[in-house]
């Protein structure tokens, strides 16, 4: 890609992904540095870069270790949230586990640990010129106009710039909710094990102590 080219994709490229952080952050509860939350455990994306000629970005979760069963294992946790992203529309091309380090509101440091996941999009996995094509002939035939983007000249190549905004949007839009999915999956999993464990030791009998024979008596001889 060109120097010219990687700015103007990069411009718009990142323009969805501030968007989709602002969509789920409406949608759910913000948190500080535009993170958000979904159902009890964070999560954040990152801007995206352009990577040996592929657009890279990464999302993260928080590994929820105060509400999982304390028997779990962080490694655990991980590996099987790794191993259901692995099944998903869109296989993620790096995973990690990341410590992190944060300041809280009281100056104090917290210690978290997250799943990082890293994508790579190659530009024909976000559009095509048949995609492009087809989104000229709707403007054309409904006479609707199509943006105007400064620096760019001709139409097929503002809808380029549009056509890539918006399916950037819902692929980081789909790999976040893939991981939200997993999340979810594993919490229902541990804590439903969990549950099962409390119940069988809250109903386990303890075991009746067994009662030594009486020692017969020996008659004793005159």
């Amino acid at each position: 890609m060109g120097s010219l080219r990687d700015q103007l994709f990069l411009q718009f490229v990142n323009k969805s992904i501030t968007s989709l952080r602002k969509e789920f952050r409406e949608k759910y509860t913000p948190k500080k540095q535009q993170r958000f939350l979904i159902k009890g455990i964070t999560y954040e994306i990152s801007p995206c870069k352009i990577d040996s000629d592929r657009f890279t970005f990464e999302i993260s979760s928080k590994i929820p270790q105060d509400i999982l069963p304390k028997q779990v294992r962080i490694e655990t946790y991980f590996n099987a949230v790794i191993k259901l992203m692995d099944k998903a529309g869109k296989k993620p091309d790096e995973s990690k586990m990341e410590n992190i380090i944060r300041s809280a509101a009281d100056e104090e440091y917290k210690e978290r640990d997250y799943v990082k996941l890293t994508y790579k999009y190659d530009a024909n996995e976000l559009y095509t010129y048949e995609d492009v094509e087809k989104r000229f002939e709707y403007h054309k035939t409904n006479n609707i106009p199509i943006p105007n983007i400064p620096g760019v000249a001709t139409p097929s190549g503002k809808l380029v710039l549009v056509l890539l905004e918006e399916s950037m949007k819902n692929q980081a839009r789909q790999n976040v909710l893939d991981l939200v999915e997993a999340n979810a999956e594993m919490k229902k999993i541990y804590l439903a094990k969990a549950k099962v464990k409390s119940a069988e030791k809250a109903t386990r009998k303890p075991a009746a102590k067994s009662k030594k024979p009486a020692k017969a008596k020996t008659a004793q001889k005159k």
